[in-house]
């Protein structure tokens, strides 16, 4: 039985990425990023992290993120849906709980990310793309995105704090 959950994966995304260097933070994360601004945008991407550190090249990642073989062919069927975002940025990724769930159906031009020993390692690197420009509303749902983000794990962080027991103080 498969236990693993879109949420679960973001999670390992966000440990992946929040390692913190002599710049301090390195990345900033956006969770479900829309393909436009507005409620009817057509696409979304499971995160999107821009690398803030000049000296590694400032590069925009996708991921998209499948739990199950069958939720990764349904994916595969709709090949448009990840290249709405994929062209836009320097690399994209398939994060998967488990590297069973892609066989020889990786599509040329994407990497791919699996758990081993409860964290994500890169199997397959992304090859490093020059993107198109970034259209305004695109832009505009990928900040939007960026603010959401930050600001679910500000409270879950608080919601957290407040669930550990106090210690006496003596």
């Amino acid at each position: 039985m498969n236990v693993h959950t879109e949420a679960g994966m973001l999670g390992h995304l966000h440990s992946r990425y929040s390692r913190l260097g002599g710049n301090r933070v390195r990345y900033v994360c956006a969770e479900h990023v829309r393909s436009q601004a507005g409620f009817d945008a057509p696409r979304c991407a499971d995160m999107i992290v821009q690398d803030l550190w000049f000296s590694k090249g400032l590069e925009l990642i996708g991921h998209e993120v499948k739990v199950t073989r069958s939720d990764w062919v349904a994916e595969l069927k709709d090949p448009e849906k990840a290249e709405a975002f994929r062209r836009h940025l320097h690399r994209w990724y398939l994060v998967v709980p488990d590297r069973s769930i892609v066989r020889d159906d990786l599509p040329v031009g994407w990497g791919l990310m699996a758990l081993r020993a409860g964290k994500l390692w890169v199997v397959r690197p992304a090859p490093l793309m020059v993107p198109e420009p970034m259209p305004a509303t695109m832009t505009a749902a990928l900040l939007r995105a960026v603010a959401k983000t930050a600001e679910r794990r500000a409270v879950r962080a608080v919601l957290i704090e407040a669930s550990e027991p106090w210690e006496a103080v003596e």
